[in-house]
């Protein structure tokens, strides 16, 4: 069978499109289709409604995750079981209720319900939780051993940290100095009486007490207990 001219130009058109499709180079996503893609971290879940990303005045079926002493984490089944310095941030895992995005945990600040007694929820990365839950200020309370002689307060360079081996808060503390990247001394005030002396002498030229750790030195300011905005301002 002759084909026309006009046949062989569309053929040819066909081919050289066919190529073109499945040899090209690959393009990235539009930064806007990839924002679309990936969930937010901070916010809530776009795909819930803004009547699922609360905590009920009277929840059921809720687990409630907060920062207990030492930083230990404990489980509540009520906001009224949540302790009074953990309430400004507690993860909330609900068991028959609305996901979080991957990668996120669902949290409330107990301390600003709303009108109606309910918390509105956000969102945090899963892996920074309890970091975060322990950064609101948490210590651990500790008891200095007898007979320490302290020495002349001297001033700190860099970052010091006194702490014993026990504290969870302490743990939290060095993770976050870690990822930071901040350059630090880490003391056991318990193993190190030269250490727990020093600690004495700071603190008694500054007017603190020395019952709790974590305590941070940085440049010569004293803070007690991992207050996490506080830190980042004197880092």
């Amino acid at each position: 069978m002759t084909r026309t001219r006009t046949d062989l130009i569309c053929t040819a058109l066909i081919l050289v499109f066919a190529a073109t499709a499945a040899c090209g180079p690959e393009k990235p996503p539009a930064p806007e289709a990839e924002a679309q893609a990936r969930p937010a971290i901070g916010a809530p879940d776009a795909t819930a409604s803004a009547a699922t990303a609360v905590l009920p005045a009277t929840p059921e079926k809720v687990v409630l995750t907060y920062a207990g002493p030492r930083g230990v984490f404990k489980d509540a089944a009520a906001p009224e079981a949540v302790t009074d310095e953990a309430r400004g941030m507690v993860r909330v895992t609900f068991l028959d209720g609305p996901a979080p995005p991957p990668g996120s945990v669902w949290v409330a600040n107990l301390r600003t319900p709303a009108a109606d007694g309910s918390w509105s929820l956000s969102t945090v990365a899963r892996d920074l939780f309890e970091e975060l839950a322990v950064g609101q200020g948490l210590s651990s309370q500790v008891e200095i051993p007898p007979g320490i002689e302290p020495p002349e307060a001297k001033p700190a360079e860099g970052v010091i940290v006194y702490k014993t081996e026990w504290c969870g808060v302490c743990t939290k503390l060095l993770a976050y100095l870690d990822r930071k990247g901040v350059d630090y001394v880490a003391k056991d005030i318990e193993k190190d009486p030269e250490a727990a002396g020093e600690l004495q002498a700071k603190s008694r030229e500054k007017g603190l007490k020395t019952g709790s750790v974590p305590v941070i030195d940085v440049g010569g300011e004293l803070m007690v207990g991992f207050d996490r905005a506080r830190l980042e301002k004197l880092l």
